[in-house]
């Protein structure tokens, strides 16, 4: 068998697949026979790849059979790609419109890697060793929980604090003061660093995280400057490991050095990345490695999510609404997005309209209250009134124009549509996008108090 790069429009999906009771009849007839079978799955399947790519050490085989590609292993993640790539293909309205949602949220490749077998029967023992267990040790044989749990937890808070370093080193170069601190941090205190940066809330407020040998950096170099320069100076000198040793110790050492930390104004729309392999990947054959043969398509790039996005309203503080709704804000900043988006779209609705309600009423406003439209437009044309923040667009777009992907009716439907399934996707967008015009109605009362 060979590797070949193949357009996924050009791939058929396989009108026998063991998958089907039946023999199924053309693409359309073979997608609904997959998603009558668990359309939740698929539906999943379709999420992860826009969120991470096609899995690349799992290649699709295909039989090029009468003029035709088709694909003998790998008919979900085909079916997911061709849903995803034309909603139109699913069997009902409903499903259309979730494929179609699900696209809009991330990034899909348009070509696979595939590996060509010349006959059924030469593809049969690898599909049968796949499919049918561990054969005796000849198949995949399935981790034990002690493997799991060993695999969940080798990156431990040491090594993302020597990663984190090195991107440190990389950011800076220049600075001979940061560098000495942070070699002194490494060689002296590096489980003191790995105990602050393991802390969700301090990598959130230094707009760091990681994914895997990636560290991702949420604000230009130039603003997460002073902050570093001061937790490496600390950390080397006078900061021991009494001060840092629990949580609250790390949110008043948070406190302490408030001046120094980025402001969210200063977020970048997308996270800065730093990978100790970079040079590797940039570089064809660097290093003796062999060049990618010409007929293998780059592999997509894996979408990063970062620590700040887990949460909703990550990085919102209001200082100037009653403490109840406060309160309601500090909550629903506990929620995780991925864990319970259900839960986590219907507060997004709820803390929007419990903050620009309470803001209207308190400021007197009578004009634009009937609807959650109204009052959200009535807050943002008192802060953004020549609609040019940058930070504002989307809460503008999402709530107050009828285009784009998510709009103000995701909001409702969040509330009173039980069909609606929420995506992660869609709730941290709306999060990020309604974030800063929480923060802006904030600002309004203190300058009525003023």
């Amino acid at each position: 068998m060979k590797q070949a790069s193949m357009h996924v429009a050009s791939l058929t999906l396989d009108e026998t697949n063991p998958r089907y009771a039946t023999k199924t009849g053309g693409l359309e007839e073979s997608i609904a026979a997959l998603l009558a079978k668990d359309d939740h799955k698929l539906l999943r399947l379709a999420r992860d790849i826009c969120q991470h790519g096609v899995n690349p050490s799992d290649l699709t085989i295909v039989l090029i059979d009468g003029g035709q590609n088709v694909v003998l292993e790998g008919n979900r993640r085909v079916a997911a790609l061709k849903l995803l790539h034309n909603p139109a293909l699913a069997p009902t309205e409903k499903l259309s419109k979730q494929f179609a949602a699900i696209g809009k949220s991330g990034e899909f490749p348009r070509r696979l890697t595939c590996v060509v077998a010349e006959s059924r029967i030469q593809a049969e023992h690898w599909i049968r060793l796949k499919h049918t267990g561990e054969n005796g040790g000849v198949g995949v044989l399935k981790w034990s929980s002690g493997e799991i749990s060993r695999f969940s937890g080798r990156s431990t808070p040491t090594e993302k604090a020597r990663l984190f370093i090195e991107a440190v080193n990389d950011w800076f170069p220049d600075d001979s003061s940061l560098l000495s601190d942070a070699q002194s941090v490494r060689d002296a205190r590096i489980t003191n660093l790995g105990r602050m940066i393991a802390d969700p809330a301090v990598r959130n407020r230094l707009g760091i995280s990681f994914d895997g040998d990636v560290v991702l950096r949420s604000y230009p170099a130039d603003k997460l400057r002073p902050i570093l320069v001061r937790l490496f100076h600390d950390l080397a000198g006078p900061v021991s490991v009494d001060q840092i040793k629990n949580k609250r110790q790390r949110e008043d050492y948070l406190e302490r050095v408030e001046g120094e930390l980025p402001k969210l104004a200063d977020r970048l729309e997308e996270p800065q990345k730093y990978s100790k392999f970079a040079d590797a990947e940039s570089v064809g054959g660097n290093g003796g490695a062999p060049e990618a043969p010409s007929d293998t398509p780059p592999k997509p790039e894996r979408r990063k999510r970062a620590d700040f996005e887990k949460r909703l309203f990550q990085g919102v503080t209001l200082r100037h609404v009653s403490l109840r709704t406060s309160d309601v804000v500090e909550e629903a900043k506990r929620i995780k997005i991925d864990e319970m988006p259900n839960v986590a779209a219907v507060m997004v609705r709820a803390v929007v309209d419990i903050v620009v309600t309470e803001v209207a009423n308190k400021l007197g406003w009578k004009r634009n209250q009937d609807t959650l439209k109204g009052r959200i437009g009535a807050v943002l044309n008192q802060v953004d009134p020549k609609k040019d923040d940058p930070l504002l667009a989307n809460a503008w777009r999402f709530s107050q124009e009828d285009d784009g992907a998510l709009i103000l009716k995701s909001l409702h439907s969040f509330v009173h549509t039980w069909q609606n399934d929420p995506l992660s996707s869609e709730v941290r967008k709306l999060s990020a996008a309604y974030a800063t015009l929480l923060i802006k109605a904030d600002e309004l009362l203190e300058k009525k108090k003023r």
